[in-house]
């Protein structure tokens, strides 16, 4: 029994669209939950003195931050502390910093306050620009690639699944209330590389059957076909990157699964897009096209 990709398409569009809707709901009535780097805090760095174990120092931080943080070596000696300050005056942010050094000398007892910084929110407004600018960008060169390669039409569907990845992911981190900061950016800017790779692949499929099949087959059977042809290779990609990035997740430190997890969601996103989107739209972009011509062919035939 063939797979039919073409006619299952409209369920896995309506899926999709339900978890964005689910995301945007979610998004307004809860908001965002975006990371220091966009909202901006206090940047601790101590020199510990020596060797020093990442996690140890999170769950000391831990103990005295409720609100986000982050922890992050900048060498073998030196801790990088991020916290968001929002809710602390002053005297309490002193008062949660003294604490926060005192339980870590009792554990590295050379360790020094090297500098204390503020970091402001404007900071995080440039990020988020620069990384819907970046996003933007290569979106924008993805598509003259595909368009050269293939032709308009796949370079429009590419675009519409590699958005419809992004826009899966934002509204998973929405809906598991997870931090949006630099590591969710990168996260993105993976998984846009990474989709379009098997997008690609199914294309160079279709155009291929194209060739062959015309005659044949319609369109909606050619993608039926290349699909099935380029599914086994896309599955064993997918779920290779799968399962070590969830190994990393589940054996990492929270920092690192920031980033683990954007991209597990991504993969499954990306996987999803590249059989249920990108190639489903092709068909339905070129049925709409042959159908407007109709019309005008129609109109221009009343009018003689």
């Amino acid at each position: 029994m063939r797979f039919r990709v073409t006619k299952l398409a409209p369920y896995a569009i309506a899926l999709s669209l339900l978890i964005i809707l689910a995301g945007v709901i979610v998004g307004i009535l809860n908001g965002m939950r975006l990371g220091i780097d966009f909202t901006g805090g206090t940047l601790l760095v101590l020199n510990i003195g020596e060797p020093f174990d990442n996690a140890r120092i999170e769950e000391i931080v831990r103990v005295h931050v409720s609100a986000d943080f982050q922890v992050a070596a900048s060498d073998e000696v030196k801790a990088l502390i991020r916290m968001q300050d929002r809710d602390l005056n002053a005297e309490e942010l002193n008062e949660v910093r003294d604490k926060i050094i005192d339980d870590i000398r009792d554990v590295y007892p050379k360790t020094q306050i090297e500098t204390i910084d503020r970091v402001g929110a404007v900071a995080g407004r440039e990020l988020m620009r620069n990384a819907f600018l970046s996003v933007a960008v290569a979106c924008a060169f993805m598509l003259i690639y595909i368009w050269i390669r293939f032709e308009l039409l796949s370079g429009f569907a590419a675009l519409v699944a590699l958005l419809h990845d992004v826009a899966i992911m934002v509204s998973a981190m929405i809906i598991l209330r997870q931090q949006v900061n630099t590591s969710f950016i990168a996260a993105v800017l993976t998984i846009v590389g990474y989709s379009i790779n098997d997008t690609i692949v199914v294309f160079d499929r279709i155009r291929e059957n194209q060739k062959r099949y015309s005659r044949e087959m319609s369109r909606e059977e050619i993608v039926d076909r290349s699909v099935a042809e380029t599914l086994t290779r896309t599955l064993n990609t997918s779920l290779t990157t799968f399962f070590t990035i969830t190994a990393v997740y589940i054996l990492g430190v929270p920092s690192i699964r920031e980033f683990t997890l954007p991209i597990i969601v991504g993969i499954v996103s990306g996987t999803f897009s590249s059989i249920f989107i990108a190639s489903p739209l092709w068909v339905y972009c070129h049925r709409f096209i042959e159908k407007r011509r109709q019309i005008r062919k129609a109109a221009a035939r009343q009018k003689a």
